[in-house]
């Protein structure tokens, strides 16, 4: 039997071939192996497919659940009542009412006089915001206050919470498929074994060495080990409390090279805690709080949660409340302990009133911590404010630097927070980018700018995060306390409330792509040698059997390893016992740095006598507390901790920190020793309280840094002592970062070493010898051809921009003050004219009142100085007629003269100061008009720099509002590079897309060139602006656009592929310029009589893809040869653009 018929008798299954008994028997124990193979296989693919099947069918489900919490029903009012109608029936204008709790079930007006809105759903943000008459409602927010009316704005379709759910559908279903590591190696291995066998049966001319290197060839290191390593690893992440969805999300985390985080929630604690208590001079701060939750128990409001929360983690004892009175979007009003005691905004407590000094001193750092204000008034007295704000998680530093660690490059922050709130966050942990204001379109905008540059992350927790969740490569999820609609798009869950665990996910995931590549590539390497074993005859297809079956238990042993949490240092760990006893120590202190602060704060304005006794506290405190916990540490606990820590450096520092605590201690005894109220003065008091806050501020920050370096000498932190501390009354929750775990240490390097790779090569090299030598037996050449046809060629410039309104009105303010109310919010289209925001008054009502008063007075004088005038000018005439008659004396006679002078100049004098009056009555009162700060222009304000409450000045130069008068019609301002300005002409015609609208191409035109360069990442460009129609209102200010500018364009003209220029046949030499010009000679080779012919041809426009051919002897129809392939029927892999 001829060679070449046993694989076709193979094929046909045959069970005997005419060639001997023994490859008989060969054969049928290759179909026995074959056979258990193939049930290994589909039993491997089966359990794959299940886990992933398991993780589809949980996305949908999850899907499912952020659509059911949708609103169904709308209560719309029909004349003097309300009917219950299926919100897919609400109609633009319907008058529509939304009861306490409910979810807003359109976007709409506010048409009562005000809402309190949980916008948490759409924004992310905590704390619910008062929305006044004629403000906006987006559907998905609850209400959080009292019913409210409304009018519809939008259908149920069209409304904020329907795209939510839109965006997350579209970005499940446009998210590109990925390839698996197992798939890219698999390709490898078919063609290796096909090549090896088949060059063994022709050089051996025996059919028992390729059937031996068919037996010995084992594709179990792609389907078991691969997926049993991901399995693995995923098993050990649900160990940390991390739940991944399947094997592929757990290998694309390993590829991540960018992390996204939300703010609220994620980096933060994500709800309303209480920051600071400020108080009036004298009184407790304490005592202010346990009277406020007292009668916030009474509240359902999520900021009474927050302080009634914050008293019993203080061990207050607080009082049933009675006559409580709630005013909607302002506070409470009730009796406590017998004394009226009110609850709210400052507005509330007091009223058309000033603020006191302190009171202001409290307004000013709630707007520096961005931090709500809550007045407690005790009798019509204010004593105290509470200042309410979203915290920093204490482990996120260390989980950011962990990140860091783990080989993320680029951490980035995208919120919808404001820019100051971000940026404060963003400062504190050092992250690449902070982007705030972000819608939830505004992050699948960001995410997928990121994925352009590396495979990206997101993290977050809410129902706003859920788009960016869906759209990023993984999304991971916050899913101890966040939505379940975020973890429900999200390809990770972390279950417990650690931010750390993302480093964990991370740190994981690479490990376990390491050990299952090491299991691809060892076992492929050793399969290779067995092939090639078998191929010299030194395996017989018994032995490859066998050796293949080792081959299949060493590399899924290997992958088992996954399992485990990788090697670590050795090092003795701390008792779980000892370092909760530290925590409680640094917990114990934390009543003393409070009472340290109040006592710092207290002396601002406290009298002599006040001030000694608040030193002399501080002093005893400071003595007896703190100086004595950090000797204890020095002495006891630092020795002992340094046999727990692989390098005791850190301490060090730690102790110097502890020297400096006692030196500013020394310092404070010093002044607080004999001090007598007599000889106390105001610098003492200021040096007292810089002292104090110096030791207030450096002992949070040790402790802080202590409690780190206690969860690296823990084995077992999350495990033995967080679980300890967050069910102890008075527990922080969240407290820093976990030391990593051991799967967060890096995966130690293989033993194997150099062995692996050097194998994979060897085994590579041999089969692409073997492969080169068999292409290069068949020499017959065949070409690829493309034809040359007539077309157009368009010229075109591409650039990126941003689209902007073409003309903006900035309002901004003529006068100085607080904002009072706001009248105007983004997307508020507004009248010339019209109010936007009022400025208090008050100051500016009493200046006008006070020139008034003084014109009034002024004009008084006057009269009175007319009537001394008009004596003073009878008694000088009268003397004059008698000084003739010599019936006066002189002296008379001057003193009548001088008073009537004094009297002439003292009535110009109070003419004059009626002048003055009168400008400045003029100044006072358009400076007063000037507190209403109204648009210059019709238009819509795209931008607001303004909140209630917020100090402004007439200086700044930021406006506090953005109006764009014409929407309909904006501007691409584009950066085009040097390279290619000099092509771009005024009048040339662009077409740009947008990441919302990526389907949608936007027409315009160049209408200005900017003759100065700009320099971006050191590349210089130049500006371009772009007029763009934008009719429809699809085009949003700060979107970014792709832009095309057609610089020149011909039409009908012969054109021929680029890939035809740049072919030229073996043993031709090439043309000897390099470069090429529009109207430079070169030649085309084309396919005439089966023969490659070269024809010279003049070339002309080139767009980067066919070039004008303007002169040569070719014609439409022309096969342009652009490559040579093995067979005819290879495709042209790019084609010229109509």
């Amino acid at each position: 039997m001829d060679a070449s018929a046993v694989p076709a008798s193979l094929a046909r299954g045959r069970k005997t071939i005419h060639l001997g008994p023994e490859i008989a028997r060969a054969w049928r124990l290759h179909r026995f192996i074959t056979k258990v193979n193939h049930q290994r296989e589909a039993k491997a693919r089966f359990f794959s497919k299940l886990l992933e099947d398991f993780a589809v069918g949980r996305a949908e489900r999850d899907l499912k659940s952020l659509i059911d919490r949708a609103p169904r029903v709308a209560h719309r009012r029909i004349e003097e009542s309300f009917e219950d109608v299926p919100i897919g029936q609400v109609s633009i204008g319907d008058a529509l009412l939304v009861r306490a709790g409910e979810v807003v079930p359109v976007d709409g007006q506010i048409t009562s006089p005000s809402a309190s809105l949980d916008e948490s759903a759409v924004t992310g943000e905590p704390i619910p915001v008062t929305r006044r008459a004629g403000e906006a409602a987006r559907s998905g927010t609850i209400n959080a206050g009292e019913t409210f009316e409304m009018q519809a704005s939008a259908t149920a379709g069209e409304s904020t919470y329907a795209g939510i759910i839109k965006m997350v559908t579209a970005a499940q279903t446009a998210k590109a498929p990925f390839i698996r590591m197992v798939d890219r190696y698999a390709l490898l291995l078919l063609p290796v074994t096909l090549v090896m066998a088949g060059a063994a049966w022709a050089f051996s001319h025996d059919p028992i060495r390729g059937l031996a290197v068919f037996v010995a060839a084992t594709p179990c290191p792609l389907i078991l080990a691969a997926p049993v390593a991901f399995i693995a690893g995923a098993a050990q992440a649900a160990r940390r409390g991390i739940l991944i969805k399947g094997g592929g999300p757990l290998e694309m985390l390993a590829r991540a090279r960018t992390v996204m985080f939300d703010k609220t929630g994620t980096l933060t604690v994500g709800g309303a805690r209480l920051v600071a208590i400020e108080t009036a001079p004298g009184e407790d701060p304490d005592e202010a709080l346990r009277l406020a939750a007292s009668l916030e128990q009474a509240s359902h409001h999520v900021v009474a949660a927050a302080i009634v929360s914050a008293a019993l983690d203080k061990g207050l004892s607080l009082q049933i409340p009675a006559k409580v009175r709630e005013t909607v979007g302002s506070g409470l009003e009730g009796v406590v302990d017998g004394r009226k005691v009110c609850v709210g905004s400052h507005q509330l407590v007091y009223g058309g009133g000033r603020p006191e000094e302190w009171a202001g001193r409290a307004l000013r750092r709630a707007s520096w911590r961005s931090a709500l204000s809550v007045f407690v008034s005790v009798d019509g007295r204010a004593i105290g404010a509470l200042l309410l704000a979203d915290e920093l998680r204490r482990e996120a530093p260390r989980a950011v630097q962990a990140l860091r660690g783990a080989g993320v490059s680029r951490i980035v922050m995208v919120t919808g927070d404001r820019a100051d709130a971000a940026e404060t966050i963003g400062a504190a942990l050092d992250l690449d980018a902070v982007l705030s204001d972000r819608v939830p379109s505004d992050k699948v905008e960001a995410v997928a700018m990121e994925q352009r540059l590396n495979p990206t992350v997101m993290v977050g927790d809410g129902i706003n995060d859920a788009p960016a969740l869906a759209a990023a490569d993984i999304g991971i999820a916050m899913g101890a306390r966040g939505a379940s609609a975020s973890s429900e798009a999200a390809d990770v869950v972390i279950l417990v409330d650690q931010l750390d665990r993302v480093s964990d996910a991370v740190a994981i995931a690479r490990r376990t792509r390491l050990i299952a590549l090491q299991s691809i590539v060892v076992g492929m390497a050793l399969s290779g040698t067995a092939m090639g074993a078998a191929a010299f005859g030194w395996l017989t297809p018994v032995a490859g059997a066998l050796t293949q079956e080792a081959i299949d238990v060493a590399v899924i042993l290997n992958a088992l390893r996954a399992l485990s949490p990788g090697r670590a240092p050795h090092r003795h760990s701390m008792p779980a016992a000892a370092a909760r006893n530290l925590h409680h120590d640094h917990q114990r202190l934390e009543a003393s740095l409070d009472r340290l602060r109040q006592i710092a704060d207290a002396l601002d304005d406290a009298a002599a006598g006040t001030a000694m006794e608040y030193i002399v506290e501080a002093n005893r405190i400071v003595g007896k507390e703190i100086v004595e916990h950090e000797r204890e540490d020095e002495k006891f606990v630092y020795p002992r901790l340094s046999s727990f820590l692989s390098d005791g450096n850190g301490l060090f520092a730690m102790s110097r920190a502890h020297r400096e605590i006692r030196h500013l201690a020394r310092l404070l005894a010093r002044l607080a020793d004999g001090l007598c109220p007599y000889e106390s003065d105001r610098y003492m008091i200021s040096d007292a309280q810089r002292i104090i806050e110096s030791i207030e501020c450096l002992v949070r920050i040790h402790n802080a840094q202590e409690e780190d370096i206690y969860e690296t000498a823990v084995a077992n932190w999350d495990g033995e002592v967080r679980p300890v501390e967050a069910g102890k009354p008075g527990a922080i929750s969240g407290r820093g970062a976990a030391a990593p775990g051991p799967a967060a240490q890096s995966a130690p390097k293989s033993s194997l070493g150099w062995r692996m790779p050097a194998g994979a090569l060897v085994t590579l090299a041999f089969a692409s010898g073997w492969l080169t030598w068999s292409l290069r037996r068949d020499t017959a050449a065949h070409y690829v051809t493309q034809k040359v046809e007539r077309g157009s060629i368009v010229r075109a410039v591409s650039a990126t921009g941003a689209v902007n309104p073409v003309t903006t009105a900035p309002l901004g303010t003529q006068v100085s003050g607080m904002i009072q109310a706001l009248y105007c919010n983004v997307d508020t289209k507004v009248k010339a004219g019209q109010l936007c925001a009022k400025i208090d008054p008050r100051p500016y009502q009493a200046a006008a009142d006070q020139q008034k008063a003084n014109l009034e007075l002024a004009k008084a004088q006057l009269e009175k100085d007319k009537t001394a005038l008009s004596k003073a000018k009878a008694a000088f005439e009268r003397n004059q007629i008698l000084a003739t008659q010599k019936a006066v004396s002189r002296a008379s006679f001057n003193k009548s003269r001088n008073a009537y002078d004094q009297a002439l100049a003292q009535t110009a004098l109070d003419e004059t100061s009626i002048a003055i009056g009168e400008a400045e009555l003029h100044t006072a009162e358009t400076s007063l008009g000037h507190t209403d700060i109204v648009s210059p222009v019709d238009g819509t304000v795209v931008s607001r720099r303004a909140e209630m409450g917020q100090m402004v000045e007439a200086s700044s130069e930021t406006p506090l509002f953005q109006i764009a008068t014409d929407l309909t019609l904006m501007k691409l301002d584009a950066n085009v590079s040097e390279k290619d300005i000099g092509e771009v002409k005024l009048g040339d015609k662009a077409t740009s897309t947008v990441a919302s609208f990526a389907n949608h191409p936007f027409t315009g035109e160049v209408t200005q060139i900017s003759q100065s360069p700009r320099t971006i990442e050191d590349a210089v460009t130049y500006g371009v602006v772009i007029s763009a129609p934008n009719s429809n209102l699809l085009l949003k200010p700060g979107m970014t656009a792709a832009i095309r500018i057609v610089v020149d364009r011909r039409d009908n003209v012969l054109r021929a592929p680029d890939q035809a220029l740049r072919y030229l046949p073996a043993g031709h030499a090439a043309p000897s310029s390099s470069a090429r010009t529009p109207d430079a000679s070169s030649q085309i080779w084309i396919l005439r009589d089966g023969e490659p012919t070269a024809i010279p041809v003049q070339l002309g426009l080139d767009d980067g893809a066919c070039t004008e051919v303007v002169k040569g002897d070719l014609e439409s129809g022309d096969e342009a040869i652009v490559g040579e392939g093995k067979d005819a029927s290879e495709k042209v892999t790019a084609k010229c653009r109509n």
